[in-house]
């Protein structure tokens, strides 16, 4: 027995996460209402009873739709194309060539080659293509039937998928507006690079490229929080440079350039961060001057300006950024160590004490030196 389980665990099951009971349920409930939908559909269309009747196929195609929404094989063209032209070569096959095994066998190899090619690969296409090359030699069946079951099917599936929660079809879609979060996009790899890695593996899968990247990004968080096992706190860099609110940005910038800095936290009388100060806030209230030059614009921009009135900012408060990305000394590492080490990392990351007072700052800076510190640990116990 202990040698069958070994057996089938090894070639016989597939090496996928299952789904969670959640899932199951969704995918269920969508399988059921998408196939009455679709049945519903097809009974109010104004067309004879002869030829608006759902085709088994659909019954293959319901799966794909409603348990695997976000897959290529579901999406409009895989299913439209995958189908209707599967439909057509069957068709064509059963009348243009016999005996009947030899037309169905030409009819599934055409069918997979055509869709490989038009890329709307939909494996219910290959029953669909049978049906039609068998139907053709034996009871004929109108390619108006595939047509209307393909409509019924897209409306069904845009229709269901749609009104459940964390879904969105077709996956083209961009996700629902939601409002900006403090932390910036991470962008660990691009397209190119996907590209370049299914082009070396010269096989079809079955997952698109969003998910494939969000697959990426989790296990690398994950990987992270799973070897790092320091806190905030114990890397930081402390005590931590601020300016307040009414610091003149003369004043700002020159501390700065003192201590070779690149962003500064600002605080308020209680010591509590109310944004952050970047070169970037400066260059954003530069404007380039062919006639001045940038060096003499931002000259102006750090001169006190002796009256009352100034055209231009005069403290770090009206130049900072109020959304800023913000840990606990008690964050663990590994939970921050994705976002500093991200295409649009934070210049700094303001770390606050159990008081929510400022305690220190993160930089890539101190990521870097924490991981070569950890290496060389390593190494050295080696």
């Amino acid at each position: 027995m202990h040698a069958l389980r070994q057996f089938a665990l090894r070639y016989l099951i597939a090496d996928a996460a299952p789904l969670s009971p959640r899932e199951r349920w969704l995918s269920a409930l969508a399988g059921l209402l998408g196939i009455l939908l679709m049945q519903g559909i097809l009974t109010v269309l104004p067309a004879g009873p002869g030829i608006s009747y759902l085709l088994a196929p659909l019954g293959a195609s319901s799966v794909i739709l409603f348990a695997l929404p976000h897959s290529p094989l579901a999406q409009p063209w895989s299913l439209a194309g995958g189908l209707f032209i599967s439909a057509l070569i069957g068709h064509f096959c059963g009348l243009w060539i016999t005996p009947t095994f030899l037309a169905v066998g030409v009819a599934l190899g055409l069918a997979i080659w055509l869709t490989a090619w038009l890329r709307c690969i939909h494996p219910p296409g290959g029953a669909m293509a049978v049906v039609f090359a068998l139907s053709a030699q034996q009871q004929s069946t109108s390619l108006l039937t595939a047509l209307l079951n393909v409509g019924a099917a897209l409306m069904a599936v845009l229709v269901v998928n749609n009104l459940i929660p964390g879904r969105r079809y077709p996956q083209c879609l961009p996700p629902t507006q939601v409002a900006k979060k403090d932390r910036p996009v991470r962008r660990s790899i691009r397209h190119e690079d996907i590209q370049h890695a299914l082009e070396r593996l010269d096989t079809y899968l079955d997952i698109s490229e969003d998910d494939l990247v969000s697959i990426y990004d989790l296990a690398t968080t994950h990987a992270h929080q799973r070897h790092e096992r320091r806190i905030c706190g114990e890397i930081m860099s402390a005590p931590a440079l601020s300016v307040e609110f009414a610091t003149e940005l003369n004043e700002a910038w020159g501390l700065m350039q003192t201590h070779h800095l690149h962003g500064l936290p600002v605080v308020d009388r209680s010591h509590r961060v109310i944004g952050v100060l970047t070169l970037e806030n400066f260059l954003r209230h530069v404007e380039p001057d062919g006639a001045q030059g940038i060096g003499e614009n931002i000259r102006r921009l750090l001169r006190a300006t002796p009256s009352a009135y100034s055209d231009k900012p005069e403290v770090v408060g009206q130049i900072m950024s109020h959304r800023f990305a913000q840990v606990q000394t008690t964050t663990p590492l590994g939970e921050i160590a994705a976002l500093l080490a991200s295409a649009e990392h934070p210049v700094i990351v303001p770390v606050l004490d159990e008081n929510q007072r400022l305690a220190g700052v993160l930089t890539q800076t101190d990521l870097l030196a924490a991981i070569y510190h950890r290496q060389a640990a390593a190494a050295a116990r080696h």
